[in-house]
């Protein structure tokens, strides 16, 4: 099977060629093929089928669409594969003509005869690209289609002119007629039309393309039309002096992959001869800004006939990049005692050199925009190449500079790598051993290449070990170290950390102790024990050297492989002391942060007798709940990392306290297994003080996720233990709430003796004057009462815990109570005031950030309504809980939505 691109669309079996149709099916499998072999979102799909204004219902139509590709289009239900948000089509490449003709042009590269693979690249060719299909995706694919065929066409014609003339002319004549106004293509039809000896027919080209380009463009012809106007007026016989043409390009990577959308990029701002153009690269280190670099030179070096100058700039005085002009003088034909002596002549003789010359200059690993001043190439047709360890920015303000900023692979991008350097079968075979060893190389293409290096030469050593080893040296680099320190993750790293002044190094080595992905600016600031606005300033300049990412709003973004070398950094350059001391620090902002937000959003629940945060750590304060909320769940993603880091350098206090203080958050959004989680680790840290309050803190907390996980064992054990730490603390407030909390594990098996503990806790809250905890209890009594049949005193209980709640203005409590209260009425028939109630209690829950509250009680709300016999609203109200339990990750989603299938299927 053949899927055909370079044309109509059109699929390919046994030589016989079928169209694909209606439009809306070809654009959706020319979508695919485009892609082949990777996942095209949904969204991309939609909008590459219907445009920039998708109509409702496409979505489902697009669904139709798809199962007409796979069933009549490629008869193979297995083409197209649905993958998380969106589909691949599952072929080989050779299977589409475009992967095809692109492998073919890279073949011809490597090859000592390029022609059979060039004809056979435009033997695929059978018309227009895409032919006849609608929409702006479509057209922006047949420009650069057509734009990859000139470019291949005239590689062809350039080879062929010296064998077979009239050949390169039949081929570059159209051409010609399409592109009027390039001067590659009128270059090379003159060349070819002189060759066939037809050299007045030549004349008369070159003439009619200069006059073209003075009237649309108001230029005269480049250099490249101006060499072979020259050759057709030369005297049979006579040669032309010839010019150094230099080649110092090194070699390409053999094994680059990805980078398409910064290859288009770069094609895009080389491509037009008539300008001078300069363009950096710059990345964190080892991202791959060289190889990028060098494998678009090599691309599409045949756009500077004139040669190619490289010099690398790392090991150079970043103020005193003019020390590489002789040497690149010498190259463009300058005798050595010509040279002249100062700087400023020297850089006048270069330039004067390049002009009506198309040259390539790659300046690789710049340390600075003034190290690569004196080397811009500034003649129209010349293109200057930078990479840079620090961003280029200057060089956009003083030359003009397109700067291209590049990242770690994408995770497809980085999986070929391990591919191309391992063949199919491994990664293929391993799947979760290739996930992990990506995943430890952080997609860094030079981690990835060392350990794909060290791979490829062991080829009986399975993946599954391989990425256990690199799991266990996650501590640090070992795992990246070569004998070549140009390939030695270290030594890559520290170029860009040598170049630090002494304030911004510190700070790079005080990041490496933040455990999580994004470090938020005050935590940095506590680390360093710096001012915010300091903390900001040495932070730019981090980020302006590609070692920290600056992310808004206020947050550092910090390679896991450069936070290991931050680390390994630190260890090396400052005392125990001083790196125990910025954990602290870390820890404290932390903890003092985490319990202002307590106390903006959580008002009622009790606080937490602190020490005093150590000096230099910045708190977080909060100007409004939804900003505390927000920094809880920036916050959140780090705690785990934060606990264990916490108990290994002997803050014990810290970590007990940490998961105190994140308890409720994630309470209100369900994440029971990490409450689980974390307060594992806070209980025996708790158990190693010998704190017994501590300690039954931790199983109150333990009990109650296990009592929502529906284990009510284990939260009873977890309960009782608590209740025995309670016995001799003196503590009634945090007693009755662990009685509170049996209830809850109680109530499904035992409700009897779940009142009991219940109204044993509301005594102990009247007897401490605690009224929002004598609400709840009551609340909960009324739950219990309605369990056991007693309907009235149940509702006077939920009432009057409803009414007291809302005299304290404890919304969230008063949305329990509400909740209660319509529990009670639905169980007595009373559907209408049941609905009310419920709604109340929704808005109420929802209103104060407790959605996992709120989506329970929507779906009790919808049993309701089908109760009272109207099913479309209870299937809104499912809608809703359902679109809340989302929000906060939690599985009963799917079974909320599976509850409304089930009143759709007949």
């Amino acid at each position: 099977m053949l899927i055909r691109l370079l044309g109509p669309v059109e699929v390919e079996r046994s030589g016989q060629s079928r169209p694909v149709r209606p439009p809306q099916v070809a654009l959706a499998l020319a979508a695919l093929a485009w892609e082949v072999g990777r996942v095209v979102p949904v969204d991309t799909l939609l909008a590459r089928v219907w445009g920039e204004q998708v109509p409702p219902g496409a979505r489902r139509t697009l669904y139709t669409i798809i199962t007409r590709v796979r069933r009549d289009v490629l008869a193979d239900e297995g083409a197209v594969v649905r993958r998380l948000g969106g589909y691949l089509l599952d072929v080989d490449e050779s299977a589409v003509d475009v992967p095809r003709f692109r492998g073919l042009a890279d073949q011809a590269m490597a090859v000592p005869d390029p022609v059979p693979p060039l004809a056979a690249a435009l033997a695929l060719w059978r018309g227009d690209p895409l032919t006849g299909l609608p929409g702006e995706w479509a057209e922006r694919a047949r420009h650069r289609l057509r734009d990859e065929r000139r470019e291949l066409l005239l590689r062809w014609a350039r080879v062929v002119t010296g064998r077979d003339a009239s050949a390169a002319v039949s081929a570059l004549s159209p051409l010609a007629e399409e592109y009027p106004l390039d001067e590659l293509v009128a270059a090379a039809l003159i060349e070819a039309l002189h060759a066939w000896g037809r050299t007045a027919e030549a004349l008369a080209h070159f003439a009619r393309v200069r006059r073209t380009l003075a009237e649309e463009l108001g230029v005269e012809p480049g250099t490249e039309l101006r060499r072979v106007h020259r050759k057709l007026l030369r005297p049979a016989g006579t040669t032309e002096t010839a010019r150094p043409v230099p080649a110092q390009l090194p070699v390409g990577l053999r094994h680059f992959v990805g980078r398409s959308a910064e290859l288009e990029r770069l094609a895009a701002i080389g491509e037009h001869p008539a300008t001078a153009a300069v363009c950096a690269i710059s990345g964190p280190p080892g991202v791959g800004k060289s190889s990028l670099a060098l494998r678009w030179a090599h691309l599409h070096r045949d756009r500077f006939p004139d040669g190619q100058l490289y010099a690398d700039l790392s090991t150079i005085d970043p103020a005193d990049g003019a020390v590489v002009l002789p040497r690149f003088l010498g190259a463009l034909g300058v005798a050595e005692s010509q040279v002249p002596s100062g700087v400023e002549a020297q850089i006048g003789l270069y330039r004067s050199l390049l002009d009506c010359r198309r040259v390539l200059v790659v300046l690789d690993d710049a340390r600075s925009a003034t190290q690569v001043r004196p080397l811009l190439a500034t003649a129209p047709g010349c293109l200057t190449l930078v990479t840079g360890r620090s961003e280029l920015s200057g060089l956009a303000v003083t030359a003009g500079a397109h700067l291209v900023g590049l990242d770690v692979l994408p995770g497809d991008d980085a999986y070929d790598l391990l591919v191309a350097w391992l063949g199919e079968a491994r990664p293929a075979a391993e799947p979760e051993a290739t996930a992990n060893i990506i995943r430890r190389c952080g997609r860094l293409p030079l981690a990835l290449a060392i350990v794909a290096a060290q791979l490829a030469r062991r080829t009986d050593l399975p993946l599954a070990e391989a990425a256990a080893d690199l799991e266990r040296a996650a501590a640090d680099l070992e795992p990246f170290a070569h004998s070549d320190p140009a390939i030695d993750l270290r030594h890559v790293f520290g170029r860009s950390y040598r170049d630090l002044p002494v304030p911004a190094a510190r700070l790079f080595r005080r990041l490496g102790q933040h455990p999580g992905p994004h470090v938020p600016l005050s935590a940095a600031a506590s680390l360093a024990a710096l001012p915010v606005a300091r903390t900001r300033e040495l932070a730019a300049h981090l980020d302006r050297a590609n070692l920290v990412e600056i992310r808004a709003p206020g947050r550092l973004r910090l390679h896991d492989l450069l936070r290991v070398y931050a680390s390994e950094q630190a260890r090396a350059a400052d005392t125990r002391a001083a790196r125990r001391s910025a954990t602290r620090r870390l820890l404290d902002h932390y903890l003092h942060s985490a319990c202002a937000a307590n106390g903006m959003c959580y008002p009622h629940r009790d606080n937490l007798p602190l020490d005093a945060p150590a000096r230099g750590t910045v708190v977080e304060r909060f100007a409004d709940p939804a900003e505390a909320l927000g920094w809880y769940a920036d916050a959140l993603v780090a705690l785990p990392a934060l606990l264990v880091e916490a108990t290994a350098a002997g803050f014990d206090a810290h970590a007990w306290q940490l998961a105190w203080a994140f308890a409720e958050f994630m309470q209100r959004r369900g994440l029971w297994e990490e409450i689980l989680r974390t307060h594992a680790v806070a209980l025996a840290a708790a158990g190693r003080l010998g704190d017994r309050l501590a300690e039954a803190r931790c199983h109150n907390s333990i009990a109650r996720a296990h009592a929502r996980l529906g284990r009510d064992g284990e939260a009873v054990e977890h309960f009782e233990r608590a209740v025995e730490l309670h016995r001799d603390l003196g503590e009634p407030v945090l007693r009755a709430h662990v009685h509170l909390g049996l209830t809850v594990a109680l109530s499904r098996t035992r409700p009897e003796e779940a009142l009991s503990h219940t109204l044993h806790a509301l005594e102990l809250f009247r007897q401490a004057g605690d009224v929002v905890g004598e609400a709840r209890a009551l609340n909960n009594a009324g739950w219990l009462r309605a369990q056991l049949g007693a309907y009235d005193e149940a509702l006077a209980d939920c009432r009057r815990a409803q009414r007291l709640l809302a005299d304290l203005g404890y919304a969230q409590g008063e949305g329990h109570a509400w909740d209660s209260v319509a529990h009670v009425l639905h169980l007595k028939g009373d559907y209408a005031q049941a609905v009310a109630c419920f709604e109340r209690a929704a808005e109420l829950l929802h209103g104060c950030d407790d959605p996992h509250a709120a989506a329970e009680t929507l779906v009790r709300l919808g049993e309701t309504h089908v109760a009272a016999g109207d099913i479309a609203a209870a299937l809104d109200a499912w809608k809703q809980a359902a679109e809340f339990f989302d929000t906060v990750g939690d599985a009963q989603a799917a079974k909320v939505r599976e509850r409304i299938v089930s009143f759709h299927r007949p």
